[in-house]
This record gives C-alpha cells, sequence and structure tokens, in this order.
C-alpha cells in the first residue's frame, strides 16, 4: 500500500501537546503533537461527526471528544470507550518546517 503525502500546515501552528484541525485536498484531517511525535486522523468524531479539532482535549495520546467525552489514542484510533467505532488515521510527515498528511494512493 503507498500514500501520497500533502502539505497540511506548518509545523509551528501545532505546538507539544497540541491538536489543530486543517483542510488537507478536501478532506476534514486532525494533527496531534505528542511529545514531538505528530499524529493525524480524520477529523469529524466517528460517534456523532462532531469536529475534533475544534473542541474536546488532548492528554498525551488520549483525545476526548467534547461532544460526549468519548476517547480515543490518537496513535492507534482506538476508541477507549467503545470497540465498535475508531478514528479513521493517517501517515504524518515533516519537512523543511511543513507538516504532510498521508492519504492512501487510489492506484493501489
Amino acid at each position: 500500500m503507498s500514500y501520497r503525502f500533502y502539505a497540511a500546515c506548518p509545523i509551528d501552528e501545532v505546538p507539544d501537546g497540541s491538536k489543530r484541525r486543517v483542510v488537507v485536498e478536501g478532506y476534514e484531517v486532525c494533527i496531534f503533537n505528542v511529545g514531538g511525535t505528530l499524529y493525524a486522523s480524520g477529523d469529524p468524531c466517528p460517534h456523532e461527526r462532531v469536529s475534533l479539532g475544534d473542541g474536546g482535549s488532548l492528554d498525551g495520546e488520549t483525545l476526548t471528544c467534547g461532544a460526549h467525552r468519548w476517547q480515543f489514542n490518537v496513535r492507534t484510533g482506538a476508541c477507549l470507550d467503545d470497540p465498535g467505532f475508531q478514528l479513521r488515521t493517517h501517515p504524518v510527515g515533516r519537512k523543511d518546517g511543513t507538516i504532510y498528511v498521508g492519504f492512501r494512493d487510489e492506484e493501489d
């Protein structure tokens, strides 16, 4: 499986311990910085489809949705409240001060 990477935002816009909602190639994505390691997921919460980047909180690798307080691991995408729900995670890269988010290449 291969990925295509697209510029998301400058790295200084997502300091350690924070999250940021961005739109990459028309897709809403949430980027997380946990101890200098970057993670990304689809932005809407899979439970109630509200923005994860515009509300809630990030504590280490645990993201808490602002709507119903469900929690997700941003590294794995696993829902800590209901294993039937999962965040769609994306690979992340960085180059020259820019964060890049990977999307599966549709040609694979």
